[in-house]
């Protein structure tokens, strides 16, 4: 209503400032604003009749329909103990364990009562990580509600719509919604529709479909990928060459060995450590081709390099030696860093376990450590953690643990929990064991810590953890 905001501006530059427009204001409100004697008084006469008169001066509504009701939901409810608990922490600030309770209720084929769905999707607008697993638990209701409230539209979008409307005219998040379906269900539908609309699509929505098309990658995407390395958003081309690492004898691959082939060879030196020399690659048109744009300034040529190694296939290196055995070599031409960190980068794209494994051990409080456990074996990333927690000082021990990749295998939780109930009091240790808490697998919940009742004079921290590790358990075994 245009008169309440003209009412609403004049009260706030004040009557002095502007006077009371009453041309808009209905008959009755107009003819009370125009027997008060001074402006303020009428402009509060006119809000406290303008707010009755919005609130019930209005006809009754004609020929109104009845709202159709949601799709009926024939999955059972979460039980009184569950829900119960729900209402415990949408009320308490622990949104990681609001959203675990979400993921375990959602894999447990559950559905939560419609009264606490307001507040969730309330949540759920703070916190997009809630988002997809609300949907799934909401189900209907939680579409129903969506489509009434704009703020809500999310769960529109996580509610299965196999329609071509949803990708052709749907919001991004449908559209997302559907196309991460479509590739689990309809690969080759799903890109033929990516296909037929890349080149109207916006450049963040383009590396987003990228990234989804990611996780469903086959070697007939390298054509698609390979195209996308000239695409004039860098989010996009970063993308498509990390997916192009993943996959075996792709062109680009070649391509970058080709060039690193020019730029390295070995050079072996009696009684001391073979020599990597390195030669820093110069401008090159084709590396634009390829995805790889160097900003003007210094280092261009070290950024060359850092981009040609982790392009290039890790078997490159095989001629050269084993894993082991180069990342213990001594490096001329460049900082050793700038090699070690780009074998890394491979290693990871290319998910190479001998890698990753020799790198981890050759420099274990490296940047890139975390990530690099991360490309073991589970039971490899539980033996490299209890010997690095061996060799590395408390700091940089926290500071790897933080880094992880999650989520955790169960034999990497529960070496990480036996070292938490080793440890003395150290307020990185306690920050840490925080996170231990809240991340190790729910098949690691039965811990001692959990069990075992802390004494009274036990730290707060070690406490926290218990009641963490408690309270997470009991949270499965209610959704179970």
């Amino acid at each position: 209503m245009k008169a309440w905001e003209d009412l609403v501006g004049t009260a706030l530059l004040g009557t002095r400032r502007r006077s009371l427009d009453v041309s808009g204001l209905p008959d009755e409100v107009r003819e009370v604003a125009g027997k008060a004697e001074d402006q303020a008084d009428a402009v509060l006469a006119t809000a406290a009749l303008l707010t009755n008169y919005r609130r019930a001066g209005r006809l009754p509504v004609a020929n109104a329909r009845r709202e159709e009701p949601a799709k009926p939901d024939g999955r059972r409810f979460v039980s009184p103990l569950a829900r119960e608990r729900l209402a415990r922490l949408l009320h308490a600030n622990r949104p990681e364990l609001l959203e675990e309770w979400l993921h375990t209720a959602a894999g447990q084929g559950l559905r939560v009562g419609p009264e606490l769905l307001p507040a969730l999707a309330d949540a759920a607008r703070a916190r997009v990580s809630l988002r997809a697993p609300l949907g799934e638990v909401a189900g209907p209701v939680g579409a129903w509600l969506g489509e009434r409230n704009t703020g809500w539209a999310f769960l529109v979008a996580e509610v299965e719509d196999d329609s071509d409307d949803a990708w052709q005219f749907g919001t991004p998040a449908r559209r997302q919604a559907w196309f991460e379906r479509a590739l689990a269900q309809d690969p080759a539908a799903a890109r033929a529709a990516l296909m037929a609309t890349w080149r109207t699509e916006p450049a963040d929505l383009r590396a987003v479909f990228l990234a989804l098309l990611g996780r469903h990658l086959t070697q007939d995407d390298e054509p698609f990928l390979d195209a996308a390395l000239s695409d004039r958003a860098a989010a996009v081309r970063d993308t498509a060459v990390r997916l192009l690492g993943g996959l075996p004898d792709t062109g680009l691959g070649k391509r970058m060995a080709a060039r690193l082939q020019e730029c390295v060879t070995v050079r072996s030196r009696s009684l001391r450590a073979d020599v990597l020399q390195v030669t820093l690659p110069g401008p090159d048109e084709s590396l634009v081709r390829d995805g790889v744009r160097v900003p003007h300034g210094p280092g261009q040529d070290t950024a060359r390099l850092r981009a040609i190694i982790a392009a290039t296939p890790l078997a490159f290196w095989a001629e050269f030696g084993t894993p082991g055995d180069l990342v213990g070599m001594l490096v001329e031409g460049c900082p050793l860093t700038v090699v070690r960190e780009s074998w890394a980068t491979a290693a990871i794209r290319q998910r190479d376990e001998a890698w990753a494994q020799a790198l981890v051990e050759a420099e274990p409080g490296g940047r890139a450590t975390a990530a690099l456990v991360g490309v073991l074996a589970p039971e490899k990333q539980a033996a490299t953690i209890a010997k690095l927690a061996r060799g590395l000082k408390v700091e940089a021990l926290t500071r790897l643990i933080l880094d992880l990749p999650q989520p955790w295998p169960e034999e990497l939780g529960r070496v990480l929990l036996d070292w938490v109930a080793a440890q003395q009091d150290h307020r990185l240790v306690a920050h840490a064991a925080a996170l231990i808490a809240k991340a190790v697998p729910p098949g690691c919940l039965r811990h001692r810590l959990s069990l075992v009742p802390q004494p009274g004079e036990a730290a707060p921290w070690r406490r926290a953890v218990a009641e963490t590790l408690t309270f997470r358990r009991e949270m499965h075994e209610e959704l179970s």
